[in-house]
C-alpha cells in the first residue's frame, strides 16, 4: 500500500516564500561575491536537507514501512513497532532538530505530551504515530491516514 503526502497551505506559503526571497537575494547580490555565496549556500543546504527528509509518500512493503523524501527512503522494519495510532501533533512541539513547514515537517521534535519524536508530515490533521520496541517514537502522515494505519495494523499481527 502507498500513499502521498499531502502539505498543508501554510507548508507550501512558507516553502515558496523563503525559497523565493532566497533566490531574489541571490539575484540582487550577483555582485557582492561574499554576500551572494553565503545566501547561495544556504539554500542548498535547505535544499539538500529537505530533499533528504522531506516526506514525499508513505508505503508498507512485506517488512517495513518506509517514508520516501527525493533522495532517501526512511524504513521502519515492521517487526521493530510496538504499537500505532492516530495522532494529531500540537503547535506547541517544540522542534529541537527539524523543519516546522518548510518543505513540510520533518525532523526531531519534542512534545509534552508523548516526548521526543522523529517526524515525516506535510499536514498535521493527516498523522498517525508508531511506537517503536525500543522507546523510539515517529509521526508520520499521508493522505488517509486511518487507513494506512489500519493496513499496518493488520501486518502487524
Amino acid at each position: 500500500m502507498k500513499s502521498n503526502v499531502k502539505f498543508s497551505k501554510f507548508s507550501i506559503l512558507l516553502t515558496t516564500v523563503i525559497t523565493g526571497v532566497l533566490f531574489v537575494g541571490c539575484v540582487l547580490t550577483f555582485d557582492e561575491k561574499p554576500t551572494f555565496y553565503a545566501i547561495v549556500f544556504i539554500l542548498a543546504v535547505l535544499l539538500l536537507t529537505s530533499a533528504l527528509y522531506a516526506p514525499v509518500s508513505v508505503s508498507v512493503s512485506d517488512e517495513s514501512v518506509v517514508i520516501k523524501s527525493l533522495l532517501k527512503k526512511h524504513k521502519i522494519p515492521l517487526s521493530k513497532i510496538k504499537d500505532i495510532e492516530l495522532f494529531q501533533p500540537t503547535m506547541g512541539a517544540i522542534r529541537i532538530c527539524a523543519s516546522g513547514g518548510y518543505f513540510g515537517y520533518w525532523g526531531l521534535f519534542c512534545e509534552k505530551d508523548i516526548g521526543r519524536y522523529i517526524a515525516f508530515y506535510g499536514k498535521a490533521s493527516d498523522c498517525f504515530l508508531i511506537e517503536l520496541h525500543d522507546g523510539g517514537k515517529r509521526v508520520i502522515g499521508c493522505k488517509n491516514p486511518d487507513v494506512m494505519c489500519d493496513y499496518i495494523k493488520r501486518r502487524l499481527i
